[in-house]
């Protein structure tokens, strides 16, 4: 009785949050169970073998509490600054010096094999302000020219990029226009590479 059981694990979360104020973790066997676990969960674990399932993964990407996974994983694994947005739906940016920094000694404290990190230059980042992706790349670069840590650290940049400057409305029809984000245009994603090229 599939019913039965969603009312019996939310029963069973809902019962310790009541009677010892602390929110539950869980293991995520069934990626359509967390619909009816989110507002109670505040952890989840991937098992070793559901960590290769791909829905286990894109549930996991949008889930927003910590989610663990239960592997030795992929040495080559690196972080992906790109900002986030807070509660008031405020883009808050962490490329900046301190920010890259900061996650070079997290690395460093957790005895992390692979320091490696890659910069978005856009999303939370740039608030999707597609113009300021140059900008921010070039501050990174900066950063790096100031903290041979920092700079063996970073590896690359995310950037958003299409033929047409920024983006479009599905059915607008202007070719080569983005209609997800809003993307800097070829000609200058052409001229940014060079002058990341230039710079490092």
């Amino acid at each position: 009785d599939m019913l039965e059981g969603v009312i019996a694990i939310r029963r069973l979360h809902t019962s310790v949050l009541a009677q010892t104020g602390l929110s539950t973790a869980d293991e995520m066997l069934y990626p359509d169970n967390y619909r009816y676990l989110s507002d109670l969960l505040s952890y989840i674990a991937i098992g070793a073998r559901s960590v290769e399932n791909q829905e286990h993964r894109l549930t996991s990407s949008g889930i927003d509490v910590p989610v663990g996974m239960k592997t030795t994983g992929n040495l080559l694994t690196h972080a992906i600054l790109r900002g986030y947005v807070n509660q008031h739906g405020e883009s808050l940016p962490n490329y900046h010096y301190e920010d890259l920094e900061g996650l070079y000694h997290s690395y460093c404290e957790r005895g992390l094999a692979n320091v490696a990190l890659i910069v978005d230059a856009n999303h939370a980042n740039s608030a999707k302000k597609f113009g300021e992706q140059p900008r921010i790349c070039k501050e990174v670069l900066h950063s790096c020219r100031h903290n041979g840590d920092v700079k063996k650290m970073v590896k690359g940049f995310m950037i958003e990029s299409y033929l047409e400057d920024g983006c479009q409305k599905i059915g607008d029809g202007v070719y080569g226009k983005s209609i997800t984000d809003p993307c800097l245009g070829w000609e200058k994603t052409q001229r940014l590479i060079l002058d990341i090229a230039d710079l490092i």
